[in-house]
């Protein structure tokens, strides 16, 4: 074989990989998968709408008796418990909502001026708060009223009286319908005379609550 015939045998072998490596290079670039969707985020949770529950906490009067003779302060406690209804509607991040609520509990307390007990009670308020996905951080504040049984010892009197309330609390959503709730509320109710004796009445109430939303 000439020097020649091996050279040209050599480039003709040369050419023919390279004509092959750019076919597969091409079938290659035209089987090439397409890329894999991006999945959509998750929407964030929504707090817009009615809802319903049920609390159970602790409530503590506040009643300050007095008469010309002196005054004294008791603040019995009691388990409190009831129930709760309402609406919230959400802009961005913002949360803004009413709910009534009607509720249980029992504290009395004697003092050598009288006595006070406290009985059912009900809220009607405003919410507004922050809601970070499914965490309610809020403030709420509205009017109040509770039932009371008053004397000074000798004269007694069963009142419902009027007030004002406010508080705050948080609230996690576990499920689209169904989330729980940690409040605090204060409550005024003003000065109730019975007799000689003039009772200044409030409360606090401390109760955590869990909501079904429609």
């Amino acid at each position: 074989m000439t020097t020649s015939f091996l050279r040209a045998v050599a480039l003709s072998g040369v050419a023919v990989l390279a004509a092959s490596g750019a076919a597969s290079a091409a079938d290659m670039y035209r089987k090439a998968p397409p890329a894999a969707p991006i999945a959509a985020p998750v929407s964030a949770y929504n707090w817009t709408g009615f809802y319903a529950g049920a609390n159970l906490g602790g409530e503590w009067l506040n009643d300050k008796m007095s008469n010309a003779a002196g005054s004294a302060t008791r603040t019995p406690g009691s388990v409190f418990g009831g129930l709760q209804a309402g609406y919230n509607y959400q802009i961005n991040q913002f949360v803004f909502g009413a709910e009534a609520d009607v509720g249980y509990g029992r504290p009395a307390g004697n003092t050598a001026y009288g006595r006070g007990e406290g009985n059912w009670s009900g809220t009607v308020r405003a919410r507004a708060g922050y809601a970070i996905d499914n965490v309610l951080l809020y403030g709420t504040g509205g009017l109040a009223w509770k039932n009371f049984k008053l004397n000074d010892t000798v004269v007694e009197r069963t009142t419902t009286r009027a007030g004002w309330t406010l508080g705050a609390g948080a609230e996690y959503a576990f499920t689209r319908n169904v989330s729980v709730k940690g409040e605090y509320l204060y409550a005024d109710y003003g000065k109730a005379n019975v007799g000689a004796t003039e009772h200044s009445l409030s409360d606090h109430i401390v109760r955590v609550g869990v909501n079904y939303k429609f």
